[in-house]
């Protein structure tokens, strides 16, 4: 898509690296520290109870800020921060009723239920379908009219895998699977560091298949290394607590650099140097953020670190989601090579950082 914006003509300032992402990084700590004291004071929500809201937000984000395309606030405006507001509304709206239809279906409070198991069981699904294999698991083609294009997402990610790997196992008296979602900054390898090279060239369902493949992987891998350096990510000890905060660390910084600064400043690099300074970097940055968080807190406050990094990751996704308020495109539209890597007019920047194709009503 060539740029119609005049190369002489005043940018926003805002549509230039690293402005942009310094910028959206202070909002979103502005605002995750607003939701910090809404969910602790006004709502009265522990921090186990709070990063179990947080993680059912991010279930439906994947839904109504990318599967939706903007839908349904894209019927009426096409104004950024209006659809932003009505589809981040309706989207907590949304959560709120999930959470209450939990707490009716099992008749207990939401925290005491499996919507926990449910939200990352949802999360895995979601990403596998739109980001690993292109949308085709539902959509075979890739596209559809909205709002199909988003219910089919949504009754495969939030209904059927949940249901089969779940609730058809309890059922059955077994024991429920589900997707703990240490693979989520490991995922980011293929399909963003790498842009989806060179498994891109197979075409789907096989570059699907690949993604998942070096993502299960690179997850058992990763998990073994933890384990081996005491960070053991599924102990329900301390030793659990730290690996969650870790790969919480690692996905904030991830989606950070990849969603708020366009992979700024190695975005001209080639391929593999780029996936390859993208993978360390973001890794030796969380490691170090997650030096300093562990040094800097007790045991007892673990929790209250997780919570807080699950403010500050709802915060930055609500900014950055193409059916929110699209900061991933900001600059963009007018100036494709404005708000990221110098990619030359008339690419299609913002497919970068990871290719998606979400229906209809982009």
């Amino acid at each position: 898509m060539e740029s119609a914006r005049n190369p002489s003509a005043p940018r926003p300032a805002l549509s230039r690296q690293p402005l942009k992402g310094i910028a959206f990084t202070l909002f979103s700590a502005l605002v995750g520290a607003l939701l910090w004291a809404l969910l602790r004071g006004p709502f009265g929500l522990d921090y186990a109870s709070g990063t179990l809201v947080f993680t059912v937000c991010i279930v439906w984000f994947w839904q109504l800020a990318w599967s939706f395309g903007g839908w349904p606030a894209s019927l009426f405006t096409a104004n950024r921060w209006t659809r932003g507001i009505v589809n981040w509304t309706v989207l907590m709206l949304v959560v709120w009723l999930t959470i209450r239809c939990f707490e009716w279906w099992f008749d207990k409070p939401f925290a005491q239920t499996a919507i926990g198991l449910w939200g990352l069981t949802a999360l895995f699904a979601a990403v596998l379908n739109l980001f690993f294999f292109g949308n085709r698991i539902v959509l075979p083609g890739g596209e559809a009219r909205q709002p199909l294009a988003g219910l089919a997402n949504a009754a495969w990610a939030l209904g059927f895998l949940p249901l089969v790997m779940l609730f058809l196992p309890k059922l059955a008296g077994l024991q429920p699977i589900a997707v703990p979602y240490i693979w989520f900054p490991i995922g980011l390898i293929p399909l963003t560091w790498f842009g989806g090279r060179p498994f891109d060239k197979l075409g789907q369902p096989y570059a699907g298949l690949a993604y998942a493949g070096v993502t299960f992987v690179g997850t058992v891998l990763f998990a073994g290394i933890l384990k081996k350096a005491g960070i053991d990510f599924f102990s329900a000890q301390v030793a659990g607590v730290k690996g969650n905060i870790l790969v919480a660390t690692w996905t904030n910084v991830g989606l950070l650099f990849a969603w708020l600064f366009n992979m700024w400043p190695i975005g001209k690099l080639a391929q593999p140097a780029k996936g390859v300074v993208a993978t360390v970097g973001t890794l030796g940055v969380s490691l170090a953020a997650y030096a300093l968080l562990v040094k800097g807190f007790h045991a007892a406050d673990y929790g209250a670190v997780m919570f807080g990094e699950f403010c500050f990751l709802w915060a930055q996704v609500s900014f950055a989601g193409i059916g929110l308020f699209d900061v991933l495109s900001w600059g963009y539209e007018d100036d494709p090579t404005g708000a990221g890597p110098e990619l030359g007019a008339g690419v299609a920047a913002r497919s970068e950082p990871a290719p998606v194709e979400v229906g209809a009503g982009v």
